[in-house]
């Protein structure tokens, strides 16, 4: 082993353990994924402008989630789930599921899955607001998998022997309310929340009907009026559940994103 160089061997922690086989369950969804290249010049430009006025620094996520929340509410479809074997419930109210970073008190991060409930009906600065408070509201070293998730659980799904932990997790993913009361209607991956200046896109794991990913923000050309200029373009991953929704609501679910994404809706 001396021939290998130095190395560490760390716990595999319980959370990642219980995610882990959850990703294995879920991994089969059959999915519509689509690439999607956006100009949001206009809104940082107005991001820019509010923060001055205001006084508050505005999450751009915070702002990705209110476009995808209205969009969601005029193609309702796409965020809708199985209930039992010839019904589908679909909400009124968008349930947006994201990872958060918290430090804990020895500096550790940890992500906490975090579900910002109807984020259709809150303002940019309001799920903001959400965002940072749950951003800044320290954590023991303790692993959890949800907020509020007990430790006693993890440990004791962790004493359980895999195959009846399989059997937990998809009695408990056929469950679903539990599945969005604990992991919302839409799910985002928002790199940008956990690295900077990263180019590029992200396919999202199919842990919702819909899940977005949000990947670099890049300085291209853009002809405008005839005249080329330097404007800011995001990379956004968006994957659907086919078994659920059709091409065309998902479709005019992007259509009707990229339209308020580039016209700065709710700023």
């Amino acid at each position: 082993m001396k021939a290998l160089g130095t190395y560490q061997i760390k716990k595999f922690s319980k959370i990642r353990q219980a995610l882990s086989e959850f990703y294995e369950i879920s991994k089969n969804q059959t999915s519509m994924v689509g690439l999607v290249e956006l100009d949001v010049n206009k809104a940082r430009k107005r991001i820019g402008v509010l923060e001055k006025e205001i006084g508050v620094r505005l999450s751009f996520t915070g702002w990705l989630i209110k476009c995808i929340g209205q969009a969601v509410t005029e193609n309702k479809e796409v965020h809708a789930y199985r209930l039992k074997k010839d019904r589908i419930i679909i909400f009124d109210n968008v349930h947006v599921n994201i990872m958060i970073e918290r430090t804990t008190q020895s500096g550790k991060r940890i992500p906490i899955n975090y579900v910002i409930n109807s984020a259709n009906k809150k303002s940019v600065l309001e799920i903001t607001n959400e965002i940072r408070e749950v951003q800044n509201k320290m954590v023991d070293d303790e692993n959890q998998i949800v907020e509020g998730t007990p430790e006693s659980y993890l440990k004791l799904f962790s004493l359980v022997p895999k195959r009846i932990r399989k059997w937990i997790i998809r009695k408990k993913m056929k469950d679903t309310m539990f599945v969005i009361k604990n992991a919302g209607t839409v799910g985002i991956t928002a790199l940008g929340m956990f690295g900077k200046n990263i180019a590029g896109w992200a396919i999202p794991f199919p842990s919702n009907t819909l899940n977005v990913a949000v990947g670099g923000i890049k300085r291209k050309p853009v002809m405008i009026e005839g005249k080329l200029e330097e404007h800011d373009i995001l990379n956004l991953s968006i994957q659907i559940d086919h078994n659920i929704v059709d091409g065309a609501p998902a479709t005019r679910f992007v259509s009707k994103l990229v339209e308020l994404m580039e016209n700065a809706y709710g700023l």
